[in-house]
């Protein structure tokens, strides 16, 4: 038998607990547990001390029980107790009762605490060029009762998202450009990045390994578009070599851009990860001077009372941070990671 075709409600708190039957009578959860005690000992004295309550105060909560029911749940004589057909199948169900809203509250614990719900991530393309979709699934295998669920845009669309409540984190490499000053956001540094230019290997500055930027101010770019953090980076680079760049082609994707290059139609600045992991023939990958270093961070509204679980998803990250280091870029690094 189902215990809960009996059952119409079950409402828990910190003082009480009930649950309504189909009649007008309320059966208390500590209710429950008397009975199951009685049942265990078949006494009354035995029973009473293992609840915490005195013998007549137990006999008289399991009376009213049976009242309210309509039936005796257990048979009394002056040297024994014992429980009754009805007594018997109420016990089972008892138990099942008990024991689902046991698991009930270890399900509902694991929300308080931060270990079960939803993360909604938003990242910019490439996340991984830069290592972090495997700092991602340790955060998973750790975490297994929360859902992720990842929106990918390039930084300056993500902000919105963020500062609207759409997305819980993101991982941006442009956080300190453009960023909105109304909602206080907090970022954690990652892993940083230099950015290289792409070319044909036809072309003059291929046999280079590295060139000073304003070089390259007569040169035709491709660029990422407008809400690319890599726009503004190849802006501010090459203002820094005191030019303004020349754009020829503007597109979204990485893999059209190589396409270009490697045609020999233009040259691209890119995070130096991103083109290892794609590096296609005929493209030659070229540092320059003044350097211009990117980093990927994780960024969070900063709220006085995170909800848990983003807590945990942050404090996953700080520690990561704490004692390992992507920080170096692929040139000054003995790994490519």
């Amino acid at each position: 038998m189902n215990p809960f075709l009996l059952i119409k409600r079950a409402t828990l708190s910190c003082h009480q607990s009930e649950i309504d039957l189909e009649g007008e009578s309320a059966m208390e959860i500590s209710q429950l547990k008397y009975m199951l005690t009685l049942a265990k000992h078949l006494n009354f004295s035995r029973a009473a001390d293992e609840v915490c309550v005195t013998p007549s105060s137990l006999s008289q909560q399991i009376k009213k029980l049976e009242d309210e029911l309509g039936v005796v749940l257990f048979g009394r004589t002056t040297r024994s107790v014992h429980l009754t057909p009805a007594g018997v199948e109420f016990i089972e169900n008892a138990q099942k009762v008990l024991s689902q809203i046991s698991e009930i509250n270890v399900v509902m614990q694991k929300y308080i605490v931060g270990e079960s719900g939803n993360i909604s991530i938003g990242n910019c393309p490439a996340l991984g060029a830069y290592g972090v979709t495997s700092l991602i699934a340790s955060f998973q295998k750790t975490y297994p009762k929360i859902s992720l669920q990842f929106y990918e845009a390039e930084c300056f669309d993500l902000y919105p998202l963020l500062c609207n409540g759409k997305i819980d984190v993101a991982f941006l490499t442009a956080f300190d450009k453009c960023k909105p000053g109304k909602i206080p956001l907090e970022s954690y540094p990652l892993v940083d990045d230099e950015l290289v230019i792409i070319a044909n290997t036809s072309h003059p500055f291929a046999s280079r390994e590295i060139i000073d930027l304003h070089e390259a101010s007569q040169e035709n770019f491709f660029s990422f578009s407008k809400s690319s953090g890599l726009y503004w980076d190849t802006i501010d680079a090459c203002h820094l070599a005191g030019f303004e760049p020349r754009f020829s082609y503007e597109t979204q994707y990485t893999d059209t851009i190589l396409g270009l290059v490697s045609e020999g139609m233009g040259l691209a600045m890119l995070s130096s990860r991103t083109v290892t992991k794609n590096l296609q023939k005929n493209i030659a990958v070229i540092r320059f001077r003044p350097t211009k270093i990117r980093t990927l961070s994780v960024v969070f509204q900063k709220k006085q009372k995170p909800l848990p679980i983003i807590l945990n998803f942050k404090n996953f990250f700080i520690n990561w941070i704490k004692t390992n280091e992507l920080r170096n870029t692929p040139f000054n690094s003995k790994s490519n990671v």
